[in-house]
């Protein structure tokens, strides 16, 4: 997994527009990338620019490999870990998402990144169980998932209709953007957002047409700080409304 400058922009805005900070992790070793061509490479410079104007781009890589360590160590993170499932990557947390999780890892970070890995894990609900027990209350999710265009790249698309009707309102997560993000570089400004379903009754509406390509679901959602009653039942919210008419 990797983080191009696209996804590395929408990273640096969620992060400082949140004052996000204190314990990280990533699931996977993210490896960085940084700048890539045309749109993407414009649309990286204005968002470090604005965001973190005493950073020089060559500072953000690791300096003896291609991870992306110090990126997040740049974005303000006092600890910076990686989660992965082996050792192949070097990752500093070695735990399976889909099993039984220890209690050293309950409650421990503020801010979890899932820049592609979720979506390989066949049994997700698991693995989002499993992050909601590793963040600490206030903590934030940080999701970068495939949503479209991404057939055979893993077992799920993940959809809008995950962060609204799962961190939203099964697990009254606060809902801080939630976005569909054209990752080829000369599409990286043509963004869409997505009505609430919780709001509307609906299935979420996009607020724009997305182009051909590969769509990245890009979204934060953020932990209660206090503790509150999980459903295991997870529902959508448009036939859940159809459901209570018939009653």
């Amino acid at each position: 997994m990797a983080i191009p400058d696209t996804l590395a922009a929408r990273l640096i805005e969620t992060v400082k527009e949140n004052n996000l900070s204190g314990k990280f992790v990533m699931l996977g070793r993210q490896r960085w990338v940084g700048r890539r061509r045309k749109r993407s490479a414009e649309l990286f410079e204005k968002v470090l620019t604005e965001h973190l104007p005493d950073v020089p781009e060559s500072e953000l890589a690791n300096a003896d490999d291609e991870y992306a360590e110090t990126f997040f160590k740049k974005l303000g993170f006092s600890e910076v870990d990686s989660l992965d499932f082996s050792n192949f990557e070097n990752a500093s947390i070695i735990q399976d998402l889909s099993a039984d999780l220890p209690k050293e890892l309950e409650h421990r970070f503020d801010v979890v990144y899932d820049g592609g890995t979720c979506e390989h894990i066949f049994d997700l609900p698991t693995a989002y169980r499993n992050i909601h027990k590793m963040l600490k209350p206030g903590g934030v999710l940080i999701g970068h998932s495939p949503c479209n265009n991404w057939v055979n790249h893993s077992f799920y698309q993940i959809n809008p209709e995950m962060v609204y009707g799962f961190w939203e309102k099964t697990l009254g997560y606060q809902v801080l953007n939630c976005s569909l993000q054209p990752l080829m570089p000369m599409h990286a400004y043509k963004v869409a957002t997505t009505t609430n379903p919780n709001e509307t009754g609906k299935r979420p509406r996009l607020s724009a047409t997305l182009p051909d390509g590969g769509i990245i679901l890009n979204y934060a959602v953020r932990k209660p700080l206090k503790a509150t009653k999980q459903s295991t039942k997870v529902y959508q919210t448009d036939y859940e409304n159809r459901w209570q008419d018939t009653f």
